[in-house]
């Protein structure tokens, strides 16, 4: 990259660590898929998941950037993008968003 941002919004990433065939993924379709969040905060609607910032040094993953604004009432430090919000694709509802992204910097080992 020559300093320019290759999206309005970002650096963002995405941590792969659990899932190895995740990077591949994002780099094939150029998007990034979320369902309903699980565990604490428990959500019932799907949303894209993602950590604010550039991909730390040493961390399997994925670093982007895109045109999709993240929510407003994300949590501090962890945009997401839910469902029906403008940008975010819809691929199965109430299951399954994604939204479209470009890759910056991809780490598939720790």
């Amino acid at each position: 990259m020559n300093g320019s941002r290759p999206a309005r919004f970002g650096p963002f990433h995405r941590r792969s660590r659990h899932n190895p065939f995740e990077n591949e993924q994002i780099s094939r379709t150029s998007q990034i898929f979320g369902r309903p969040r699980g565990n604490y905060f428990a959500g019932l609607f799907p949303c894209v998941k993602a950590w604010e910032g550039p991909l730390p040094a040493g961390i399997a993953g994925i670093e982007f950037y895109t045109d999709v604004e993240p929510d407003p009432s994300s949590p501090p430090g962890w945009p997401e993008w839910t469902q029906d919000r403008p940008g975010v694709i819809i691929l199965e509802r109430n299951e399954l968003v994604a939204i479209p992204v470009i890759v910056t910097m991809r780490n598939d080992a720790e």
